[in-house]
């Protein structure tokens, strides 16, 4: 857009420049944004949604590290947090810059005749009016962009929270794999040195004995394999959270029990609907593009004028003045093809928005499927750990009256451990669907008591 130009007479239109410059900054007043605030809203609202991100006390690296500690060293000091925030400073910087008017023109030039004689003088003081007339729609516009930023940070950190509660719940599992298999360990080379004891005293063949020594080493290894996968868990929890690895804190053996919960799919619908970050993400992107299409339009109208005064000193001394007004006119440009570019992107976000309902659908239908067989699984391992434990008992009381042999005991005793490894991996498998199942409804669920459990039934 081109700028008109007033010819000024020095001596006689400074007073005129600066009112007309002063009438126009006036209509333009800025308002100042309050700094952090964008931010301290998304902390509010995540703390909303997921209690365990409000701060703790404080835990020493002598402790073991929780699930709420863990989310809390992510939100303190993991690089992916502080540049998810960035990426809001940038939006709060456009939005500023969305309070501010364009800078007034000042053009001054000279002519000397060729003949020789006095100068003339050319001064000039314009403002685009389209800055003006379309202001309080790129506002608008800034603070939409600003909402969604807000929106698309706090999906980022929810996101991240569940992933550390992910990640945190893998690494304690290998925890307490390890410390069931230092007890498979344990019966194994019991065994192996009750078989080493007989095969001396000539009691047991040779075959037998070796099965047993050769039955220590593999246990062994897989022992082996289980701290290696522990290791690399705690380190891949380390990272995500903004850990060195060489950090001090100490993970727990021991996942924490499941709670009696029964959740409905429709109640967790309507939920998701209410708290999924993806579709109001979507949902304000149609917002935005509604307000484009409205700015576009007015800047390819005939808004695109500029104001100023028009002024003029002749080579004899004569001086004129007078007010300049230029506009395009909207005769082949209207936008036309921004415009078409608004629709197509209006379909595809409707499109969009369509099918994140339906994976919204499938991703509570799988975890509540995950959760309720996770529970079943639970269930029936209790049970037939509760078995084994029996059968450890009967066997350990027959060795006492020699109506068993230890092996046998230690055998019996090592089943009833192997059913301790099948409980952890249903046990995370547990936490793991309810950690997806938070985040597919965008928020954190409550355990339901017991008491409650008969009120409640699954679609």
């Amino acid at each position: 857009m081109q700028h008109s130009r007033a010819t000024i007479c020095p001596n006689h239109i400074a007073t005129g420049l600066l009112l007309v410059s002063c009438l126009l900054l006036s209509a333009c007043s800025t308002t100042a944004i309050p700094r952090g605030h964008s931010l301290a809203a998304v902390e509010k609202t995540l703390a909303e949604n997921f209690p365990i991100a409000l701060l703790p006390p404080q835990t020493s690296q002598e402790d073991s590290l929780s699930a709420n500690a863990a989310v809390q060293l992510l939100l303190q000091q993991s690089p992916k947090v502080r540049a998810a925030i960035a990426r809001l400073g940038i939006a709060d910087a456009q939005q500023l810059q969305a309070e501010l008017i364009n800078n007034p023109h000042i053009s001054i030039g000279a002519m000397k005749p060729d003949e020789g004689g006095r100068w003339q003088l050319d001064a000039g003081l314009s403002q685009p009016l389209l800055a003006l007339f379309t202001r309080p729609l790129r506002r608008e516009l800034a603070q939409e962009n600003l909402l969604l930023a807000q929106q698309q940070l706090q999906a980022q950190l929810q996101a991240l929270v569940v992933q550390t509660q992910r990640d945190y719940y893998r690494a304690v599992a290998t925890q307490q794999h390890v410390q069931v298999q230092q007890q498979v360990w344990e019966a194994a080379r019991a065994q192996q040195q009750l078989a080493l004891s007989l095969y001396r005293a000539g009691n047991m063949a040779e075959n037998t004995f070796l099965y047993y020594d050769n039955e220590l080493r593999r246990v062994e290894q897989q022992l082996n394999a289980f701290k290696q996968t522990a290791q690399e868990k705690r380190l891949q929890l380390f990272n995500l959270i903004g850990l060195q690895s060489t950090a001090d804190f100490t993970l727990p053996t021991q996942l924490p029990l499941p709670g009696d919960d029964i959740f409905v799919h429709r109640e967790l619908m309507a939920i998701a609907k209410q708290q999924r970050l993806d579709l109001r993400i979507a949902q304000q992107q149609l917002t935005l593009l509604e307000k484009r299409r409205h700015l576009i339009k007015n800047e390819y109208g005939w808004r695109d004028i500029s104001l100023g005064i028009n002024a003029e000193r002749e080579f004899d001394g004569a001086t004129n003045i007078g007010p300049a007004v230029e506009f395009s006119l909207p005769v082949f440009n209207r936008g036309q093809g921004a415009l078409a570019g608004i629709d197509a992107q209006v379909s595809r976000l409707q499109a969009e928005l369509q099918q994140r309902e339906l994976d919204m659908d499938l991703q509570i239908a799988s975890a509540l499927s995950q959760l309720k067989t996770a529970q079943q699984q639970l269930t029936l391992l209790t049970q037939s750990l509760a078995v084994a434990q029996q059968r450890v008992a009967l066997a350990s009381r027959e060795v006492n009256f020699m109506l068993s042999s230890p092996l046998e005991l230690l055998a019996i005793k090592r089943d009833e451990i192997q059913l301790a490894h099948d409980y952890t991996d249903e046990l995370n498998r547990y936490w793991q669907a309810r950690s997806q199942l938070e985040l597919a409804i965008g928020q954190a669920l409550p355990l339901i008591p017991r008491e409650h459990k008969e009120h409640h039934h699954h679609d």
